[in-house]
């Protein structure tokens, strides 16, 4: 490693995907493949990659998109520090999301400000290391959303608001307990990728943020009931007292103990 230069690796515990956040200064790397789909964007600094004997300059704000097994090299450009953020996305992982196994991108990279923004705030959340099953696998099908864009862009079928309202059914009927997509979208009937897009596009809400509600909803009944807090933490699922209170007071904008003495 080049002093100065630095590589971050993270992988969550509820998804299997791998991440990596680094800064290089004069590095390069011979031709080579992954296995997986790489996804990333650049925050600083520009490299030049050479995909099939065609050379890319991808810099600041633009995304890295190259499919499994294709072969390239890169280089960073220029004197300052190169930085960029990538996951690794396994095909068959992908593949449950979208149902597809045929997806490539058109090109090794591509600009968009606004995916490169959001994709970049979801990075980093990945590296905190928090967040439920739900809550990872919702956004990690934002980020499948985000890197391929229309070629998974669910169709406009008929039986998909049907799907939303079975799924909305689930989360009102389970909300208390801990569960992914998967069981979302058994009882849905459709692919957990196109129910996380088709649900948030509806409500305004991913899954994740529909049963955080609904807690919060429960957990305001079961405060003017006088349950203590620790056993409404325990029993609408969150991980304890504070985190229960941390998202009160994010949604309702008071503490739990506030609103109750109110």
């Amino acid at each position: 490693m080049q002093k100065g230069s630095s590589a971050r690796f993270t992988r969550p515990e509820h998804v299997g995907i791998e991440l990596v956040a680094v800064a290089y200064r004069s590095r390069s790397f011979p031709v080579h493949i992954h296995d997986q789909y790489v996804v990333g964007a650049v925050e600083n600094g520009a490299e030049e990659l050479d995909v099939n004997g065609t050379s890319h300059v991808v810099g600041k704000g633009d995304m890295i998109t190259l499919n499994p097994g294709q072969a390239h090299s890169n280089r960073s450009l220029g004197s300052d520090l190169l930085q960029y953020r990538v996951f690794y996305l396994p095909p068959e992982l992908v593949a449950t999301y979208t149902g597809r196994c045929d997806l490539r991108f058109d090109a090794p990279s591509r600009t968009d400000a606004l995916d490169v923004h959001r994709f970049l705030q979801l990075h980093r959340w990945f590296e905190l290391g928090t967040g439920d099953r739900l809550e990872q696998e919702s956004a990690l099908a934002e980020i499948i959303d985000i890197a391929f864009d229309a070629a998974v862009r669910p169709m406009r079928e008929n039986r998909l608001p049907e799907a939303v309202r079975s799924a909305r059914g689930y989360i009102d009927e389970h909300f208390r307990e801990s569960f992914g997509l998967d069981e979302l979208a058994e009882a849905a009937g459709v692919s957990k990728f196109h129910l996380a897009r088709s649900f948030t596009l509806a409500h305004g809400l991913s899954p994740f943020a529909y049963r955080t509600q609904r807690r919060i909803h429960e957990a305001r009944r079961m405060l003017l009931a006088g349950a203590p807090l620790a056993d409404i933490a325990a029993d609408l699922g969150f991980s304890d007292q504070s985190h229960l209170t941390r998202q009160f007071q994010s949604i309702v904008g008071i503490s739990p103990a506030r609103y109750r003495e109110q």
